[in-house]
């Protein structure tokens, strides 16, 4: 991770640019990063009898936060001489609280709506051209196998979800939202549009998502690169993730 932070040239502290190449590869190679820990993990936990879920958390835990925040507070380190973020993360202007909140809501639930309305597509995507992904990599056969595992594993992967998923997304959107998109901004408004794609191709892991991705947070991003303020990213990428571990931790609960 320093290796990669310090590739980053010292005028972008002042300048607020970073080069084309530089955002390509600071958006996607985390991504593969994560998805080749991932494939690691998944196999092996898929030979130990884990589920899939229980694997992408590990690597959540073990590659996404330390590799995130890591470049992050690396940054800050260079910037500031200590673990300090200031002048690192961007788009903190001020909004006032009853805005955040209407814009959250109504953000989040576009992106709900949107996501719901385009799993068909995603799953069609899957089908036609990832039908050969790997079965034990595959989240969505969780649910169907819920029979197959006890209910220790069964209370892991439903609360490291839920704890995780709060975690991930807030160190996902300083890094994509507070310090790359602020970098961005040179390219108008091409910058979010830039943001989203490169994001959601991110998601190596699970690439038949990108269409559904793409266009549930695409409202978000505008209006955070708009509003020049991360939080409303933070807030609507956490209750997104969280409706869904939350969904998760009811079936678990009634079994």
């Amino acid at each position: 991770m320093a290796t990669l932070a310090s590739t980053i040239p010292q005028q972008d502290e002042i300048t607020n640019e970073l080069p084309l190449g530089q955002v390509i590869i600071l958006h996607l190679a985390p991504g593969i990063l994560i998805t080749l820990a991932y494939f690691g993990v998944g196999s092996l936990f898929a030979w130990w009898g884990l589920p899939q879920p229980l694997a992408l958390l590990t690597t959540m835990l073990l590659v996404t936060l330390p590799l995130e925040s890591g470049f992050l507070l690396y940054r800050g380190w260079k910037r500031n001489g200590s673990l300090s973020l200031e002048g690192v993360i961007r788009f903190r202007e001020p909004i006032s609280r009853r805005l955040l909140v209407v814009l959250t809501f109504s953000l989040l639930a576009w992106a709900v709506v949107a996501s719901t309305l385009m799993t068909p597509t995603d799953e069609a995507l899957r089908r036609s051209l990832f039908s050969w992904w790997p079965a034990s990599l595959n989240p969505s056969d969780f649910v169907r196998q819920m029979d197959l595992y006890s209910p220790l594993v069964l209370w892991a992967v439903a609360l490291g979800s839920l704890v995780l998923n709060v975690i991930v997304p807030v160190v996902e959107e300083l890094y994509f939202r507070g310090y790359l998109l602020p970098r961005m901004v040179q390219w108008g408004w091409l910058a979010p549009l830039s943001s989203v794609l490169l994001f959601s191709l991110y998601h190596f892991w699970i690439p038949w998502q990108n269409p559904s991705r793409f266009v549930a947070l695409l409202p978000v991003i505008l209006v955070v690169f708009q509003r020049k303020n991360v939080k409303l990213s933070i807030l609507v990428h956490v209750l997104l993730n969280s409706l869904g571990s939350l969904g998760l931790l009811a079936m678990v609960m009634a079994r």
